[in-house]
């Protein structure tokens, strides 16, 4: 039988231990890596899934400010991105706060 935790810590040892080296996985393995993974998984609420998150650009024009300025408020924590195939995106919600003035100070995290 395959022993989930045993291997786990062995490979969380060779990723943290920088070394150059090839895993093999069976397909029955990787089953069993990803059935135990999602159980400790949250299920999405149907409030996460109904979301909306705009680009980059549609920020820009809603909020009528500068890249750059956007580019501060996330590294101050004003508004927060996340990533979406290789792309920031922002939630609608915080931007829309932003744009009303609901989320008027920095300390309004």
């Amino acid at each position: 039988m395959f022993n989930l935790k045993f291997s786990i810590m062995s490979l969380r040892d060779l990723l943290e231990s920088g070394a150059n080296i090839s895993v093999t996985v069976t397909l029955d393995d990787l089953r069993t890596i990803l059935n135990e993974a999602a159980k400790g998984a949250k299920p999405a609420t149907q409030e996460q899934i109904n979301e909306e998150f705009l680009s980059r650009k549609e920020v820009l024009a809603l909020l009528k400010i500068d890249s750059s300025t956007l580019w501060c408020w996330e590294k101050t924590g004003y508004i927060k991105s996340y990533p979406f195939g290789g792309r920031k995106r922002y939630r609608h919600e915080d931007v829309e706060a932003i744009r009303t003035g609901k989320k008027g100070g920095r300390n309004d995290r």
